[in-house]
């Protein structure tokens, strides 16, 4: 079973925008990663405009590095609430995401993310998501077997971490090398145009 607005061969990818957009912006990301989380808060808002534009589609890939090497199910479980979001549509999942990363517990071991009513209480926050079929596929964990066919996709892109940014086929580097903030908005536009 897979979650509405999803790509690929078993629907591991989900996608914001029209998919028959003329470019793909593709966005590798961790719900429980800190460089995810500084990309998303700097970039997320400016990357769903333009696809709100008709510039480009979003399609997000999801890791769970973290669920895998501290322990617990947070970025899974997280994961699955998100499908659970896409269902209701593309504008309450992009508005999840935006506030699971707000959210993210910290420091990464905390598996917040891993207790349904957390993520429920979080959804409250994004307007037109809680709904009793909503509520009951994050209490169920009905998209966990999803997330976990997602997170493995990710391994064959053969990334080592997260965040990566593709823009079409060139990686766009969001991440400064000495680890401090992602792109402003108006450099990250700056390197898609370039």
């Amino acid at each position: 079973m897979t979650p509405a607005n999803t790509t690929g061969a078993d629907g591991t990818t989900v996608y914001y925008g029209n998919p028959d957009a003329p470019h793909v912006l593709q966005v590798f990301l961790e719900l429980r990663d800190r460089a995810s989380r500084r990309m998303a808060e700097s970039l997320l808002g400016t990357m769903r405009q333009g696809a709100d534009d008709g510039s480009f589609v979003l399609r997000f890939h999801f890791a769970a590095t973290l669920d895998d090497t501290v322990g617990g199910s947070g970025s899974r479980r997280a994961l699955g609430a998100l499908g659970a979001a896409s269902d209701v549509g593309q504008k309450q999942f992009i508005e999840y995401l935006a506030v699971l990363f707000a959210e993210q517990p910290f420091p990464p071991d905390d598996d917040r993310f891993s207790d349904a009513a957390v993520l429920l209480t979080l959804a409250g926050r994004v307007d037109g998501l809680r709904s009793a079929e909503f509520d009951r596929k994050v209490a169920d964990g009905t998209y966990l077997t999803w997330a976990g066919e997602a997170v493995g996709d990710f391994g064959s892109f053969g990334l080592v971490g997260t965040p990566v940014v593709r823009y079409d086929d060139t990686v766009v580097p969001v991440v400064h090398p000495e680890g401090g903030p992602a792109l402003t908005p108006q450099e990250f536009l700056a390197q898609l145009n370039g």
